[in-house]
């Protein structure tokens, strides 16, 4: 399966919303961010071993092999 290397995502409309937060898998601070449960949240695993979770209306992720 691809692994996620991106992600972003806002509380409102992508397009309409200057607020845009982004999450990159860089191996330093950001170790690998999960695909969406069946609830909808994506997990954002980070290098201090904490798990952030996240659920927007607007989420959009990159992928690859």
């Amino acid at each position: 399966m691809d692994e996620i290397t991106s992600f972003e995502y806002s509380a409102g409309a992508g397009a309409l919303n200057s607020n845009v937060y982004k999450f990159k898998v860089d191996g330093k601070k950001i170790l690998k961010i999960d695909y969406p449960d069946k609830n909808g949240f994506i997990a954002v695993h980070e290098q201090n071993g904490e798990t952030e979770y996240i659920k927007a209306s607007y989420m959009k992720f990159s992928t690859s092999k």
